[in-house]
């Protein structure tokens, strides 16, 4: 939180110095009192700007915070090429129509160029690796806005042995996110 304020405090000082340089005459137009308060809101423009920037960052979890509600990222780019990312892709396009007959899908994306793995450990020991890989399905709900899915492949193994998909999670529905016009042209920046 101190952090947060000394860098506030440090953003205010620049706009202002900022603004100071940039005055065509030394005196201004207007009185001195007008000069200030014209000073203060131009300001206080570039500081709540910034701010607003500071809280739309991504937090770890892969969302954006706008207007005060988190939302996931738009992906855009399909990184993952493996033999089964088009059957993958086939399965999230499928439950997304079912939920959503009346939308036009924009994109099937899986943003991730390889599955993510972490060891399976039993009393210290690694006894096998779980997988997983995200896709994410977005379509355009007629004029009025868009939505978002995202979607869980996981599989796991035994050491020494194939990889099985957990039927609960091929796929698992992890989140959607209605998005307005506006909430979909901030998060495509």
């Amino acid at each position: 939180m101190k952090k947060t304020i000394v860098t506030l405090m440090s953003v205010l000082f620049v706009a202002l110095t900022a603004n100071a340089q940039m005055t065509d005459k030394p005196t201004g137009k207007g009185s001195f009192t007008q000069r200030v308060t014209n000073l203060w809101n131009k300001s206080k423009e570039t500081v709540e700007g910034v701010v607003d920037q500071v809280r739309e960052g991504i937090d770890p979890n892969g969302l954006r915070r706008i207007k005060g509600k988190y939302y996931m990222c738009i992906y855009s780019d399909d990184k993952y090429s493996g033999a089964d990312a088009s059957q993958l892709k086939s399965l999230c396009r499928k439950e997304f129509v079912e939920k959503y007959p009346g939308v036009t899908i924009v994109s099937v994306v899986i943003p991730a160029s390889e599955w993510t793995t972490a060891s399976l450990e039993k009393n210290g020991e690694t006894t096998g690796f779980v997988q997983d890989i995200s896709c994410y399905v977005l379509a355009k709900d007629g004029t009025d806005g868009y939505v978002n899915a995202k979607f869980l492949f996981e599989r796991q193994k035994n050491v020494g042995e194939e990889y099985q998909k957990i039927d609960v999670k091929w796929p698992l529905w992890v989140r959607t996110d209605v998005l307005t016009p506006e909430i979909y042209e901030r998060l495509k920046k």
